[in-house]
């Protein structure tokens, strides 16, 4: 899930997959302003089938925030 979820980031920022890590923020190590996340974040609803509340996603900045909160909400969901 995580490599999915850095291979989304890597298309959306159009850095290489390999410059994002977990410590990556999505608008200062990355250049995602907030239409670049709205677009991300319907992105990741299809990929991995959940839904994704605005209030939840504006407090998620770097990668590892995003990831622990995907892994979170695939669990609750299985």
């Amino acid at each position: 899930m995580n490599d999915q979820l850095r291979a989304l980031l890597a298309a959306n920022s159009g850095l290489p997959f390999t410059s994002i890590n977990d410590d990556s923020n999505l608008s200062k190590d990355l250049g995602l302003d907030s239409l670049d996340t709205v677009d991300l974040i319907l992105q990741m609803e299809d990929m991995f089938q959940i839904a994704i509340p605005d209030e939840d996603y504006q407090n998620l900045q770097t990668v590892k925030q995003f990831s622990d909160y995907l892994q979170m909400k695939v669990i609750a969901q299985a």
